[in-house]
């Protein structure tokens, strides 16, 4: 089951690649700019056809993929000064090069700014709708785990007399719920005369009742039983604390549509949290490369990290609706994080071609002498391949960070 897991996120993880790269793919086409090559994946192809003007492909590295949308970079002269020359003229031979005498009229570099704000931002949102789909489907569909009114454990003792183990110690007090006799597939219909219908409202009332001898109606078999309780006292000066001793059964609870927004929200939060707290983070991922800390769980994790933590919810011990909550949830929040990862204002991110047309489009409202050019991006050439450098040496340093100290769902 675990290879089974790691497998479906590797084709979920291609989908969701495919259908960014198509958000890219097909405002382009509609705008009649030519696209020689769609990609689903780098490294040595796999396999490709070319239907009309596009080869469409797959590449053996699931890690991301492209699609080659012709004159990204605007012709201009070659720069002679700088120390960047070589690069920023390469670049823009390399462009060059795939032009053909066919493609006048149909190059990005000559669509209006707000047609290529469309075609750059179409990647993302589809990766956006993808994360909202899915999100439909595992909290609206099938649920999320919430508990109900029946006991599916009695607990036989205080929480501060367990073990590590989660064992009750020999000379362990009695628990309330076990004292007064809760047994397993009881369902709680009140408490000291107040009716509970959920786990919510069972919690303030045993909280409330703290230290106080109540009266728990239960059903058992279709009979309805009264139980004498002492609660038990567990507050501290801060709140009411109240305990009897026995755990909720858990069902799926679909949820209203609303809760995707809070999804999305908390996801956000936590990708911008990432973000900006990389930087302090770097060190126990380097830390962690050497063996000289435990791997932060809440720290970055590359798509070798996740793919192992999908193989994980494949193998739990859980009902299958359970895992494929979980797959689904998952799934989703790595489009989400595709999305908000891609809008990053930096070449050679979509985000940064977005700044550019954005630009482009503001300055077109100037009285400019270049108004009305295409912004050069060929400049910022140098700074696209430092970044890419950074980030592919970030990825395969969590790539062997996941190998040797991954995260798992345990």
């Amino acid at each position: 089951m675990f290879s089974l897991g790691v497998v479906l996120f590797a084709l979920g993880l291609l989908f969701s690649v495919a259908i960014h790269e198509f958000g890219h793919f097909y405002p382009a086409r509609k705008f009649g700019v030519r696209v020689s090559q769609f990609m689903v994946g780098f490294g040595p192809t796999l396999f490709s056809r070319k239907r009309g003007e596009t080869e469409y492909g797959l590449k053996a590295l699931p890690l991301g993929g492209y699609v080659r949308i012709i004159g990204m970079i605007p012709p201009r002269a070659p720069i002679t000064r700088g120390p960047f020359k070589k690069m920023i003229n390469d670049a823009r031979d390399t462009s060059n090069k795939e032009l053909m005498h066919s493609d006048e009229g149909r190059t990005f570099y000559q669509l209006h700014p707000a047609k290529k704000l469309v075609v750059m931002l179409g990647g993302p949102v589809m990766n956006l709708l993808t994360a909202v789909v899915l999100f439909f489907i595992a909290l609206v569909l099938i649920g999320t785990p919430q508990p109900t009114t029946k006991v599916s454990e009695v607990i036989n003792c205080l929480p501060a007399e367990t073990t590590d183990l989660g064992e009750c110690k020999s000379s362990a007090i009695t628990s309330p719920a076990a004292k007064a006799g809760l047994e397993v597939g009881d369902e709680l219909l009140a408490i000291d005369g107040v009716e509970v219908s959920n786990w919510s409202e069972i919690s303030n009332q045993i909280d409330n009742s703290a230290g106080s001898t109540v009266v728990v109606d239960v059903l058992r078999a279709d009979s309805k039983i009264s139980l004498i309780v002492t609660v038990a006292n567990l507050s501290v000066s801060d709140g009411k604390d109240g305990y009897l001793g026995f755990r909720p059964e858990i069902n799926l609870t679909r949820q209203s549509p609303v809760v995707i927004g809070v999804f999305v929200w908390d996801v956000a939060k936590a990708t911008a949290n990432l973000i900006i707290n990389l930087p302090a983070r770097m060190a126990n991922i380097f830390a962690t490369a050497i063996g000289a800390e435990p791997r932060d769980v809440d720290g970055p994790i590359s798509i070798v990290g996740v793919s192992v933590i999908s193989g994980d919810v494949a193998a739990q011990e859980a009902p299958a609706s359970w895992r494929i909550l979980d797959f689904l949830v998952l799934l989703a929040s790595v489009n989400l994080a595709l999305f908000f990862f891609n809008l990053l204002p930096i070449l050679p991110l979509d985000g940064g071609h977005v700044a550019g047309a954005t630009y482009e489009w503001i300055r077109r409202g100037t009285k400019s002498k270049r108004a009305q050019d295409a912004v050069d991006i060929a400049k910022l050439m140098p700074a696209a391949y430092v970044f890419a450098i950074v980030l592919l040496s970030f990825s395969l340093l969590l790539i062997y960070v996941d190998l040797v100290a991954p995260i798992r769902l345990n």
